[in-house]
């Protein structure tokens, strides 16, 4: 007989609030120990979609503003013909996405509906983070993996063109450049409602569009073949168009990729494999006409996803949990979940030998984010490069709390990541050795990165191995 390694079946939900549509998708994740890991780390090893929300058209309240109780009431009811309550939801993130990203109140709306969705559901927002879980969803990811290949992930919405390039069930590179179906929203031909990137298109093409304004047909196309060539000049890297420039909410992609296969998924792509006949008075299926024109003068070949306008829900609700290792400090006394801490990530010298060698690495760190030790939350993230023993953790520690004055004096809490095995010596040592009375948080066996943001739950495994969520949380414009 073999003996049961440890399960724990955790139901997780998957938000979507993008500039066309809006949906949902519940899955099942199981987390199961790793027999080949040294500290038998817990990992997720099964995925499983449970139910699939209808497809909404996103409640606005005018160009400018979601309209949250409609959203509310839209997603209630796919929770009750999912069969599901709030209570039942484990995990799992929200992610605003495209244009709607930045509506006055898009920040709001994603901590509204997360912290009403479930027990610990995370908010998210950010282009390259879309990329990345739409490359999941889809299927991109694990295609890369099985045929071992380059593939190549192009999520056309609504308002965002999000590229992924997935190698080796990796995630390898991202980018995100505006354009989509429903940048432009007509009635009968009279424009109805534009967003700002479509100015920038028809200036371009020499249109004034306001709503009001009649859309004749060879708009209609001239605008949408010069959308899909945007799109094709930013994948190549071609970025001194001054059309793809004032489009480009990303940086473009860091090199000219390779890529054997390319896949679409987003509402657009409905139209492009020919699964969607009817129209929703924008440009989604003029834009995936001028795709595919453009499509047959690539070296890569064109493939089918396994999930198209479903993408970024589905890998929001199945590729954002992370869970820590079984080894974490957990202080007594800390309130779950954290939300939206900022990774800081101190370079510590190689050669780092003293307590000023730690407090000024962490000094720096904080600087560099422009963050206020003592008022702005936010979780402190190390390599593997910690020494074990517990003379180097003493010192370590001692360097940690003469970096974070403010939070020492206010009795806060210290948040602390290790990519190895050492949370919870780190804890204890800094307990014991210092005496501080701070609320320690102190996690082991998660890589954690700049630029990051991450949501913390309660305890779900043993009392001490915790549900993370990495993401990201930009809703606005990023730097071109």
């Amino acid at each position: 007989m073999h003996p049961t390694t440890p399960k724990r079946e955790l139901l997780s939900v998957g938000i979507d609030i993008g500039t066309s549509t809006s949906h949902i998708v519940f899955s099942r994740l199981v987390l199961e120990k790793d027999p080949a890991s040294p500290t038998e780390k817990y990992e997720v090893t099964e995925r499983e979609v449970v139910h699939e929300g209808a497809v909404h058209l996103t409640p606005l309240i005018d160009s400018q503003q979601i309209d949250l109780p409609r959203l509310r009431e839209v997603l209630l009811n796919d929770y009750r013909d999912a069969g599901f309550s709030i209570e039942d939801i484990d995990t799992g993130a929200v992610i605003i996405t495209g244009e709607t990203a930045k509506r006055q109140n898009a920040e709001e709306i994603v901590s509204a509906i997360a912290g009403e969705a479930g027990r610990f559901v995370a908010a998210s927002a950010g282009p390259n983070f879309e990329s990345l879980l739409a490359a999941h969803g889809s299927g991109a990811v694990e295609r890369s993996r099985e045929a071992d290949i380059t593939v190549m992930n192009i999520d056309v919405g609504g308002g965002s063109s999000n590229i992924a390039v997935c190698r080796e069930g990796r995630v390898i590179d991202t980018a995100a450049i505006n354009v989509g179906g429903r940048l432009l929203v007509v009635n009968e031909d009279m424009i109805v409602r534009l967003e700002p990137p479509m100015t920038d298109i028809a200036g371009a093409l020499g249109l004034s569009l306001k709503p009001g304004f009649s859309l004749t047909g060879d708009m209609r196309a001239a605008i949408s073949a010069a959308m899909a060539q945007s799109l094709f000049r930013f994948i190549s890297g071609n970025t001194t168009d001054l059309l793809v420039k004032s489009l480009m909410m990303t940086a473009p992609l860091s090199r000219n990729w390779d890529v054997n296969e390319i896949t679409f998924s987003g509402g657009v792509a409905e139209y492009i494999y020919g699964k969607e006949k009817r129209s929703f008075g924008d440009l989604g299926e003029d834009l995936a006409r001028e795709i595919l024109r453009r499509c047959s003068n690539l070296d890569a070949a064109i493939a089918e996803p396994k999930y198209r306008i479903r993408a970024t829900v589905i890998g929001a609700g199945m590729s954002t949990l992370r869970v820590s290792g079984s080894t974490t400090y957990l202080s007594s006394n800390l309130q779950f979940p954290l939300r939206n801490l900022p990774v800081v990530r101190p370079h510590l010298p190689n050669d780092w030998t003293t307590v000023e060698d730690v407090r000024d690495a962490i000094v720096a760190a904080l600087r560099r984010h422009d963050l206020q030790e003592g008022s702005d939350p936010l979780i402190l993230s190390f390599d593997s490069s910690i020494r074990p023993s517990y003379q180097w953790l003493s010192v370590f520690s001692r360097g940690i709390l003469r970096a974070l004055p403010r939070t020492v004096m206010a009795r806060g809490t210290i948040l602390l990541c290790f990519d190895g095995d050492v949370g919870n010596s780190v804890g204890n040592v800094m307990r014991r050795e210092t005496g501080t009375q701070c609320e320690i948080l102190s996690i082991d066996e998660v890589q954690l990165d700049e630029g990051e943001f991450v949501d913390i739950g309660e305890p779900i495994i043993e009392g001490v191995v915790v549900p993370i969520v990495v993401k990201t949380l930009v809703f606005h414009d990023c730097a071109r």
